[in-house]
């Protein structure tokens, strides 16, 4: 089997961590925890609000040093799909309905402002478009988590992996929804 990166991404509360887990182990690879690596590696300054803004280039740098020697590796975090392409074999985006994932975010004590700016993001499928301009329609990978149990979610993805489903970007739209 060729070397496998997988970057697993999608707004806070979509299951990226789940996820993440169940597929690494399916596929026998190492995990990396993004959020985990720019924090260890503090590659980040807090913006007004507290929220960390990670060094985008330190944080290439350091995947790249940290997946060096590994063979297959499943990479997960809401900043996987900026990770540069030639790094990347494939970007699996996963999507939530905006009032599901508005309560998830809710439950995780997320502020107000922030579960407004994630639901937004997640109606303009913001993730997935950067995914698809970074890594090309062809890498991409788009999962509707709403209702899906995670093993079913990895499943999905390996039966696409193996060209017996598709999970073409661009099939899910929350806009009406929102807006």
């Amino acid at each position: 089997m060729d070397r496998l990166v997988i970057a697993v991404t999608g707004t806070p509360g979509t299951g990226k961590s789940v996820f993440a887990r169940k597929l690494a182990k399916k596929v026998k690879a190492s995990l990396v925890d993004l959020n985990e690596l720019i924090t260890e590696k503090k590659i980040y300054r807090l913006d007004a609000d507290g929220t960390k803004i990670a060094d985008l280039a330190k944080m290439r740098r350091e995947f790249s040093r940290t997946i060096e020697k590994i063979d297959h590796v499943v990479v997960e975090g809401v900043l996987a799909h900026l990770l540069p392409k030639k790094l990347v074999t494939h970007v699996v985006v996963l999507r939530t309905r905006p009032r599901t994932l508005e309560k998830r975010l809710h439950a995780k004590k997320f502020s107000k402002k922030k579960i407004r700016e994630n639901v937004e993001a997640e109606a303009l499928d913001v993730i997935l478009w950067e995914a698809v301009n970074i890594h090309g329609i062809d890498r991409v990978y788009e999962i509707d988590t709403t209702k899906l149990r995670p093993a079913l979610a990895v499943e999905l993805f390996l039966k696409a992996l193996k060209g017996k489903t598709s999970l073409e970007p661009g099939k899910i739209s929350w806009l009406e929804e929102v807006f």
